[in-house]
């Protein structure tokens, strides 16, 4: 394969002229025509067969490796398409392939971002909603909650496995544990199946849970489907990593994520100003008035991060009736 091929390559998967240079670092030459010929239409191992005249060992060999390398998408027992170069190069700075990727790191996790802050202020639905912690002290206690936890989604999941924060593992910008993201369903199949992630239960989820708290990360539900409620994953998010919270905060894009339907509230005779829920805050939702805190209701998010480390007690998540 010459230059040509990879100018192919990169035109089929919409890469920026700016990274021409990327797709030789990770795309071997014997690969380029499969990943043209699954550019053009969904094909299977049989049909890409005939088509590259190779054994179907070969090119079975070939597409899984693919696969797990994250460049094709695979739908039913054996279609396969490949991904565009953002959502390519997203996996392989999410899922630790970085070496290959050499001086252009810094640039693709910046291209990164940049792409995902571009679709979500396209995008009319938010892709992401928080959700209170399952620690979180909620008054009053309700028979049925009007509102979604990362345990009531996870326990009607078919399927959980746990993996590595990509945005932790691309970013670094903290020293917050790694374990934390919870696939759900068909997201979760795809990547235990790769390698990515391992399947756990219910219990095991839970325990990821606490050490979120424990750490003060942000649950939230990401979306495959915002109208239809489809949920394909349960993060634990850092606002200095996390590519939604980021969006959000520091470009803006103010209906990104959604609020988990509650909203913090703090009783002030029993404050007593020691600042630590301002610490915990992720949102900028506090501050402190005459040695008192203050919730400022519009930027808070009821992720419930408050309330687990109120020594006095003082502050709890109702229901957000604005």
């Amino acid at each position: 394969m010459c230059l040509d091929d990879y100018r192919r390559l990169a035109d089929s998967l919409r890469t920026p002229p700016m990274f021409a240079d990327v797709l030789p670092l990770i795309v071997r030459p014997e690969e380029i025509e499969l990943l043209l010929r699954t550019s053009q239409k969904e094909l299977s191992i049989t049909e890409l067969s005939g088509l590259l005249r190779l054994p179907q060992n070969v090119v079975r060999s070939r597409v899984d490796n693919l696969y797990g390398r994250g460049f094709l998408s695979k739908k039913g027992e054996g279609l396969y398409s490949v991904r565009s170069f953002e959502r390519i190069i997203s996996r392989h700075l999410s899922e630790g392939r970085v070496g290959t990727l050499g001086k252009h790191v810094a640039a693709l996790a910046d291209y990164r971002m940049g792409e995902h802050v571009r679709q979500a202020r396209e995008d009319p639905y938010p892709e992401g909603k928080v959700l209170p912690i399952p620690d979180a002290i909620i008054q009053p206690v309700s028979v049925v909650l009007p509102y979604d936890t990362a345990v009531s989604i996870l326990t009607k999941a078919r399927s959980m496995s746990l993996r590595e924060c990509g945005c932790r593992v691309t970013y670094r910008n903290c020293d917050n544990p790694l374990g934390t993201c919870l696939a759900l369903n068909e997201f979760s199949d795809e990547l235990v199946e790769r390698g990515i992630a391992k399947e756990i239960h219910l219990e095991e989820a839970r325990d990821v849970l606490k050490i979120a708290n424990a750490h003060g990360l942000v649950n939230q539900a990401l979306y495959t489907d915002w109208l239809r409620g489809e949920v394909f994953d349960i993060c634990s998010c850092c606002s200095c990593c996390c590519i939604y919270l980021r969006a959000l905060m520091n470009y803006g894009v103010k209906h990104h994520i959604a609020k988990s339907g509650l909203v913090a509230s703090v009783d002030m005779d029993e404050c007593t100003g020691c600042g630590t829920c301002l610490e915990r805050c992720r949102f900028g939702a506090r501050r402190l008035e005459n040695a008192k805190s203050v919730v400022i209701r519009e930027n808070c998010y009821g992720c419930g991060l408050c309330t687990t480390t109120c020594e006095a007690q003082a502050c709890r998540l109702v229901l957000d009736d604005a």
